[in-house]
């Protein structure tokens, strides 16, 4: 199983990225708000002759991150090799919550208190939320989505790839999933 430590390093990377939406609102007077509980990534498979069935809650297609046998495997982020690691992260790994002491950049809240917050104000919000990242065996990559809630149509989904270079995490690609 991933470590607690290496679970956050990814998430700073993530935040700290100047690649990413987040980084240029680091710094300000208001701090930019995280979710505290990472979201489960739910690892599907396809299925001979099905089309996928939608799932609740953030999911990925296994063949999308380790490949489809007819594709050339270096178009894939993963390894085939990868596949069962994975597979165990998914069924081992269902909760992560990540600790303001950790992440003193951005202000870390839990669900509820962003639905409580939300509730009593009916202004402006935002906050990041992200899932729990899956790692490579070897220990040197790593696949988070994260999203962008808010109110008003400025909601956004994110695919993002890291990679461990010189002991630190770096967003090496990352792509827009969805926006509002």
């Amino acid at each position: 199983m991933p470590k607690n430590e290496e679970v956050n390093a990814i998430i700073k990377a993530l935040i700290n990225s100047d690649r990413l939406e987040i980084a240029p609102f680091l710094g300000k007077k208001k701090k930019i708000s995280f979710c505290e509980d990472l979201q489960k990534l739910r690892i599907d498979h396809v299925e001979k002759n099905k089309l996928p069935k939608k799932a609740e809650g953030e999911s990925e297609l296994i063949e999308f991150l380790i490949g489809f046998p007819d594709i050339p495997k270096e178009k894939f982020f993963f390894s085939k090799s990868d596949s069962l690691y994975i597979e165990f992260q998914n069924k081992n790994f269902s909760t992560f919550k990540i600790s303001q002491n950790d992440f003193n950049e951005v202000d870390i809240k839990s669900v509820q208190e962003f639905r409580n917050d939300i509730n009593k104000k009916a202004e402006y919000f935002n906050f990041y939320h992200a899932t729990i990242p899956i790692i490579s065996l070897d220990g040197k990559k790593a696949y988070v989505k994260y999203t962008l809630n808010c109110s008003g149509l400025c909601g956004a989904g994110y695919r993002v790839y890291l990679e461990k270079k010189k002991g630190n995490w770096v967003v090496v690609k990352y792509s827009e999933e969805w926006v509002s």
